[in-house]
């Protein structure tokens, strides 16, 4: 399958859309309309516009039903839950990538590794944490053939780890990260030895691998990653009773997240911002996020125009 290409990046979450299929020496020859559809919205993705790819995609998956593809199949599903998930729709991701695996079942097709990974990441993203750690552990039961497929996996199993206070298998999927040249890999590192740090009531520690996080992230243009680890890097302050320092990563955090067009995760870490502000009389961050509440709802007035 043409899966190989999947990069999952860091700490969004988010992956690497494949383009169209290309002439093989055996199976079906190609499908123009399907090519078409895949391509475009692989651009639409890589020009930042995922709504736009999610209905590029969409197009190519019943394209890839009607021409009973299971290759095609899993390769454009992949696709949209991708697209989906930058679109702000992990739910709905969740259901393409399960689909597409029960289709493949069906016709005891093995399942590629890395459509596993996208909905391992998906579940996460979504708050199923069950389901986000079962995923990625089938990741490592199946054969990858993308080599960041499993450090990925892995990096999943250590966030849900983290979230359940697991520091066992958090220490293992550490453990599983070696230190890399690749920022996004080195981001996913150094934000699990940060909450592993914060578990350990070591906050200054969790500070520190946090901001370096953060750092390799903008280097992937991995953004939405970086806006959560900022906040982490948050939390992390406020145990350190640097209100001031806290309420300062909130706001960068938020603003990211409202920039990324995710109002619902920029919201409380504005609120949260704006609340330890005013407990230390920071009025440049009050007004900042004055500032970014007013320009959100001039677009959001704009957008129904």
């Amino acid at each position: 399958m043409k899966l190989p290409c999947v990069a999952l990046v860091g700490a969004s979450l988010v992956l690497a859309a494949c383009g169209g299929s290309t002439p093989a020496d055996t199976g079906p020859p190609p499908d123009t309309k399907l090519d078409i559809a895949n391509k475009a919205g692989t651009q639409a993705l890589s020009m930042d516009m995922p709504v736009q790819a999610v209905r590029q995609y969409k197009l190519a998956l019943t394209r890839a039903y009607e021409r009973d593809d299971a290759e095609a199949i899993a390769d454009t599903a992949y696709n949209l839950a991708l697209a989906q998930m930058r679109a702000g729709d992990p739910k709905e991701a969740l259901r393409t990538a399960r689909e597409a695996r029960a289709e493949l079942d069906r016709r005891r097709v093995p399942v590629p590794a890395e459509l596993a990974l996208v909905q391992s990441a998906a579940a996460y993203r979504a708050g199923d944490l069950g389901g986000a750690s079962s995923a990625a552990l089938q990741v490592l039961e199946l054969k990858a053939r993308d080599p960041d497929t499993v450090p990925r996996a892995w990096f999943i199993r250590g966030l849900v780890a983290a979230e359940r206070g697991d520091s066992t298998t958090l220490a293992q999927a550490i453990a599983a990260l070696p230190p890399s040249k690749q920022a996004d890999i080195e981001a996913d590192r150094q934000e699990l030895m940060g909450r592993a740090a914060l578990l350990a009531g070591q906050s200054a520690e969790a500070l520190v691998a946090f901001e370096r996080s953060a750092a390799n992230r903008q280097q992937a243009l991995d953004y939405r990653g970086m806006a959560r680890v900022l906040a982490m890097a948050g939390e992390a302050s406020l145990k350190l009773n640097r209100t001031s320092d806290a309420a300062v990563f909130f706001l960068r955090a938020g603003r990211t997240n409202l920039l990324q067009g995710d109002a619902a995760a920029a919201t409380p870490l504005l609120k949260r911002a704006e609340d330890l502000a005013k407990q230390t009389s920071q009025t440049d961050v009050i007004e900042e996020i004055a500032r970014l509440r007013k320009a959100a709802a001039e677009r959001a007035a704009a957008a129904k125009t």
